[in-house]
């Protein structure tokens, strides 16, 4: 899945920054750190050599308002030769950028902690 294919994955569930609590974020959070722990031990030899995990967000990295709700979450990760590379940014104009210093093949784990995400956002239909 391309990052374009994830922003519409988002828009297709019918989410807005309006479903986004804090424990949502949390739970962001730990996805990514699982989903980055499966790509190092099962994504072979380069997923091992990046060893890409994810950084706990400071206090200013996250902002949701009492009034106003979820504005902007800043997910980074660390890796074996840098630290805190973009891993999701939901900016404050509803752009949701994913890696952008990542190729695609790294982008992977992320996106796909991301839809299940969106999956976890919205109830089941019946």
């Amino acid at each position: 899945m391309t990052r374009d294919e994830a922003r519409a994955y988002f828009k297709n569930k019918g989410l807005t920054y309006q479903d986004i609590k804090e424990g949502d974020i949390n739970r962001l959070v730990t996805l990514l750190g699982e989903s980055l722990e499966d790509y190092r031990l099962h994504g072979g030899e380069h997923a091992e050599s990046m060893g890409m995990t994810i950084r706990k967000p400071r206090v200013r990295d996250v902002k949701i308002l009492k009034r106003t709700g979820f504005q902007y979450a800043y997910l980074r990760v660390k890796g074996s030769y840098f630290e805190g590379r973009e891993a999701i940014s939901f900016n404050r104009d509803g752009f949701i950028g994913f890696g952008g210093e990542l190729d695609s093949k790294n982008i992977a784990p992320i996106i796909k902690a991301f839809c299940k995400w969106c999956d976890s956002l919205t109830p089941l239909s019946i």
